[in-house]
This record gives C-alpha cells, structure tokens and sequence, in this order.
C-alpha cells in the first residue's frame, strides 16, 4: 500500500469536514482542527462526489456522507463509480471501520467487502477487484 499519494492538494468542503471530525471524535475521541484538515488534504486522495467525499491512501479509503446531503445522489452509483476508477490500480481495496459503526459495517458488507481481519478496535474488510 501506498504510504503517501503525490497528487495536487485538493480541499475538503468545509460540510464534509465537519462530518469528519464528528465521526472521528465519536469513535477515535480524537478532536481534529485546521492543521488536520491540511494533513489531511496534503497527504491522502481526495475524490469529492455530491453526497461527500471519498479520502484514500493507496487502496485503503473511507467513505463520508453528509447527512443532509442524502437522498440527493444514488450511493449505489457512486461506489461501485469509485470502485471501478480504484480497480484501475489495485487488485484489492481496503476498509478498515470501527468495530461500533454498524451502520458503516452493514454498508461495506453491502457492497461485497468482506472481513479479513482486526487491528485493535478496528474491523479490515476487503474487497477484490477487477477491471471489466
């Protein structure tokens, strides 16, 4: 896996980044700021959709959805989108979900990832990939 992605710094709407750093002090306790968001934005892939935002690191992502954004686009589309673009480079993908986010754990499920594993309160699922 990729440690850093060399791509030209791309923002995160600042919507997005507020439902980041909501999801990561509810499962990691961690509070995130500005220079977070610069890390963040310097250091991973970034590929924005209507509903949120896809961050990655070589073929590990997360997903965030805006709350206020749903209904509006088809998360099916966008996923299996993403997936394809990501099957051009990796044979796998990789997500790793905190064991108490069922609802993101349902969802990874959904779209055929399957568990491989755990690295401390996380659960790694994986999907393989290919390119059609």
């Amino acid at each position: 896996m990729d440690t850093i992605c060399q791509t030209p710094v791309q923002s995160i709407p600042d919507d997005v980044w507020k439902i980041i750093c909501e999801t990561v002090y509810k499962y990691d306790y961690l509070k995130m700021d500005d220079r977070a968001k610069r890390l963040v934005e310097k250091n991973t892939q970034i590929t924005p959709f209507e509903g949120g935002v896809f961050i990655a690191v070589g073929n590990r992502f997360d997903l965030y959805v805006v709350p206020e954004r749903q209904g509006k686009w088809n998360i099916r589309r966008e996923v299996n989108k993403y997936l394809a673009e990501m099957a051009q480079k990796y044979d796998v993908a990789v997500v790793k979900i905190n064991k108490r986010n069922d609802r993101s754990l349902r969802l990874a499920k959904f779209f055929g990832f399957e568990e491989v594993g755990h690295e401390k309160h996380r659960t790694v699922l994986e999907k393989k990939l290919w390119v059609i």
